[in-house]
């Protein structure tokens, strides 16, 4: 069966198993799925991004990308080069890893070919013009998806204890991009509630 990992580490030969702190295993594997525009979505500036999710929502035939703040595609994968390696194996899929059309091995996967993308953002593009990508702007979502974003905002600066932090790679950044959630935190952590 095909499968495809993104990444903007060029010049592999095979796949290593690793752990990452923003993976919801916690168990070094090799992350690959069925989809080559999934694969896409991972190669990407990280320390922008903020977050993975809500953000894509993979259907059988189109991804959805929400914004969880202005701008966010543009800032996280304009400008950003990278690789889709190509894999040719037989590992098993499970979906419980957070990711449809996802598998992961826990072994080294060997790399059959690699495609480079020279702008991720410009090869998303591509795919919305054929139908296959839907971007949903920050600004038309509705209260409700607004709500969940706050949530998760809230949530990271607790968990992440940005308020008091300054030297996290995210510090600075969340204030950028929500101030208003940004000043609540502080509101509820001055009163004990954060």
């Amino acid at each position: 069966m095909d499968f495809y990992h993104g990444t903007q580490i060029g010049g592999l030969k095979e796949l290593m198993p690793f752990a990452s702190k923003s993976s919801n295993l916690k168990e070094a594997c090799v992350y690959l799925t069925t989809r080559k525009q999934v694969a896409l979505h991972y190669i990407s500036n990280f320390k922008k991004l903020l977050f993975s999710s809500p953000m894509l929502y993979i259907g059988e035939d189109v991804i959805t990308y929400q914004e969880m703040y202005s701008g966010a595609l543009e800032l996280s994968c304009k400008g950003v080069s990278g690789y889709i390696y190509h894999c040719i194996g037989d590992y098993e899929m499970n979906e419980s890893h957070g990711v449809e059309s996802c598998a992961v091995s826990y072994k080294p996967v060997p790399i059959s070919d690699a495609e480079y993308i020279e702008d991720v953002y410009e090869k998303i593009m591509e795919y919305e013009k054929q139908g296959k990508f839907i971007y949903e702007k920050y600004e038309k979502l509705p209260q409700y998806r607004h709500d969940i974003i706050r949530g998760h905002v809230i949530r990271t600066i607790k968990g992440e204890d940005l308020l008091n932090n300054p030297q996290h790679s995210h510090y600075y950044l969340f204030q950028a991009k929500f101030p208003i959630y940004w000043k609540e935190a502080e509101v509820l952590y001055k009163n004990g509630l954060l």
